[in-house]
């Protein structure tokens, strides 16, 4: 999803399975917003908890991007010398610039006007704390990482030779922080300023998810053993996919029939058996996106590349405005609430998809504007002929400054 380095050829061999991993995992997003944004047409405590099963399902999202994010940028950066300064320079342009942008334009829409002072206060305060729309805490999450990423190449560098202790570790850290939020955290009400601000941040500290950032790290470090593993042990990926699922729907249910816990509660992301779930996803996607590439690679291996990589570019885009979209379309769902919800929540999908995606490819070609969405978008011909010899001229005009200001200085002298 995050507009990260794309190796060039002579560099490292482009990821193909990460464009199809971000493509999947963006619009898996949008599915989990339609969800719980439509459960307002259910006419029925069962239809409502039927529709949340759904989006229980659909909670595997922020850790795959975790994955994908950390195994982009260490594919890229790991074992090569490393530029803090220009490193944060890309991040700040691709990334920051269009939360702030894209924060902004969220609190014009959603809140009353505002003087520009308060506006500002609250623009800084969402900023902060990801709050401008639902969907951006994950950007804060990933500024987080951004900034820890020289500290994280280090750590990769102690502990790459251990790759299955680490990973057993850190699964280990992530089941416990999960059983400590969900414990103690979700279902407990913090008084002071302490715990409204750990009830506000819980889920958007870069550390909660620790685990993922890891996983993608190795995997990108020990890229053709993950590849050939995933090819080799298929059936036992797809099992424990099918499993994991049975298991997540199962504790979903009984959260809520045995437990009497309610709907927020049940599908809440931050729990112990999200780690379980998220890993057999992860590898399930990973395994199906490499299995295509492979396929194709061997077939027909260009075919596609292009739209998939094309979507890839606009995910990021996707995922920062697709809500702006959903909120009107689905006034317009609920005008047509006499019909069946599945076709309903389906039609809210697609439309949703398909305008956020229309949009950001608009973007992706309009010099820019395409920074909108993290991405540069390199000027029409006309325009960078313009903008080159505008630059030769100012540089024509600062060389015959120089020498008529050395003149006058020794003239003085």
């Amino acid at each position: 999803m995050l507009p990260e380095e794309v190796p060039t050829p002579k560099a490292r061999p482009y990821l193909h399975e990460l464009d199809r991993l971000r493509v999947v995992t963006v619009f898996s997003v949008v599915a989990v917003h339609v969800l719980s944004k439509t459960a307002f047409l259910d006419t029925s405590l069962l239809a409502l908890q039927v529709q949340n099963a759904f989006v229980t399902a659909f909670h595997f999202t922020r850790e795959t991007f975790m994955f994908v994010t950390a195994f982009a940028l260490v594919y890229v950066y790991y074992g090569k010398p490393f530029a803090p300064g220009r490193f944060w320079k890309r991040r700040g342009l691709g990334v920051v610039l269009p939360y702030i942008i894209w924060s902004a334009i969220s609190i014009r829409i959603t809140l009353p006007p505002q003087a520009p002072l308060p506006f500002l206060h609250t623009l800084l305060w969402d900023l902060i704390t990801g709050n401008a729309s639902y969907q951006l805490y994950y950007i804060l999450l990933t500024i987080q990482f951004y900034l820890l990423f020289p500290l994280f190449l280090v750590f990769l560098g102690k502990v790459q030779r251990h790759p299955w202790m680490t990973l057993a570790i850190s699964f280990l850290l992530e089941v416990i922080t999960l059983y400590v939020i969900a414990r103690y955290i979700q279902t407990v009400s913090l008084s002071g300023n302490a715990g409204v601000l750990i009830n506000l941040l819980k889920d958007r500290f870069v550390l909660v998810y620790q685990f993922y950032f890891v996983l993608g790290a190795l995997t990108a470090l020990y890229l053709q053993q993950v590849r050939a593993f995933v090819l080799r042990h298929q059936v036992w990926i797809l099992g424990a996919f099918i499993a994991a699922l049975i298991a997540l729907e199962l504790h979903y249910a009984a959260a809520l029939e045995i437990e009497r816990a309610p709907i927020s509660v049940a599908t809440a992301v931050l729990q112990p058996i999200m780690a379980f779930y998220s890993l057999a996803v992860i590898a399930f996607l990973y395994w199906q996106a490499y299995r295509w590439v492979n396929r194709r690679a061997r077939t027909a291996p260009k075919r596609g590349q292009h739209i998939w990589q094309t979507c890839s570019n606009a995910s990021f885009g996707i995922y920062l405005v697709h809500p702006l979209f959903l909120t009107p379309i689905l006034s317009l769902i609920a005008a047509l609430s006499a019909w069946p919800v599945m076709v309903l929540v389906v039609l809210t999908w697609t439309l949703t998809s398909a305008a956020s995606l229309a949009f950001c490819m608009l973007l992706l070609n309009i010099p820019l504007l395409s920074r909108l969405i993290g991405r540069e978008q390199p000027m029409p011909p006309i325009l960078a002929a313009l903008r080159n010899t505008l630059v030769r001229r100012s540089h024509a005009n600062a060389g015959n400054w120089l020498p008529s200001r050395a003149f006058a200085r020794r003239e003085e002298r």
